[in-house]
């Protein structure tokens, strides 16, 4: 399920939204199939893209682009 919330970042936050992110801390993250676990390699090749590109969000485009074997070898079941 997907929520989308649109946060007024130069706004302080409400004490409704303190709680919710103090409600949050100390809870494991929950990994499931539409949200692997990244290895260490990954992760710094996010690193490499998102310093390449001057860029927060690294795509499934720009990582084709700058690893295409991954691709090639991934798999797919």
């Amino acid at each position: 399920m997907l929520v989308r919330k649109i946060i007024n970042v130069a706004a302080p936050l409400t004490a409704e939204e303190r709680a919710e992110i103090a409600a949050l801390k100390g809870r494991p993250i929950v990994f499931d199939e539409d949200c692997m676990p990244m290895s260490e390699e990954d992760h710094q090749k996010n690193l490499h893209i998102m310093q390449k590109y001057n860029t927060r969000h690294v795509t499934r485009e720009l990582w084709m682009k700058e690893f295409p074997d991954d691709f090639k070898n991934r798999n797919v079941s």
